[in-house]
């Protein structure tokens, strides 16, 4: 099904408590972006820091230690998802029919699915190095794809503001 501004998923979003509050209140939306961008750092920061000791850097450090960020990492999604919601409901249309908004969904969802693979998939010891030790294959290929989803995470969401009708 098309959307279009009568669409009931538009007209649920844009007459939001969300909605009214982004477009009536002058300040909050520039909250909220500078909101999104403190959780992305948060998200990404942890999501990076176990990524990259699975990778071979930092070896000294056991996996385990690096996981007291996942806490971090969830606030940091926690924070944009909020934050997000708000920007979608300020202006429901152009961003739900933008593509560069429609890609960073999209690799929301395989990071997300990637995650899963690590944590359920992958075989404990890939989760648990000790200092010193080397992440078998397959967890530093999982390690990569993260890193290059969240980047693609951040490069779409930069490219909505310039992409789509220019209504954004």
């Amino acid at each position: 099904m098309p959307l279009h501004h009568d669409s009931p998923l538009i007209l649920f979003l844009h007459d939001s408590f969300a909605g009214v509050a982004m477009r009536g209140i002058p300040w909050l939306f520039p909250s909220f972006e500078v909101l999104h961008f403190f959780g992305m750092a948060l998200l990404v920061g942890a999501v990076g820091v176990i990524d990259l000791r699975v990778l071979g850097f930092a070896r000294g450090l056991p996996l385990t230690a690096l996981h007291r960020f996942q806490p971090i990492g969830v606030a940091g999604l926690v924070i944009n998802i909020i934050t997000g919601i708000g920007f979608v409901a300020s202006d429901p249309l152009p961003y739900l029919m933008n593509v560069a908004f429609r890609l960073k969904l999209l690799l929301m969802l395989v990071a997300g699915l990637n995650i899963l693979i690590f944590y359920f998939v992958l075989p404990r010891q890939a989760r648990q190095l000790q200092a010193n030790a080397s992440a078998p294959m397959p967890a530093r290929l999982v390690a990569a794809a993260s890193l290059l989803l969240w980047f693609g995470v951040i490069w779409a969401g930069r490219f909505i503001a310039f992409t789509g009708k220019g209504t954004l």
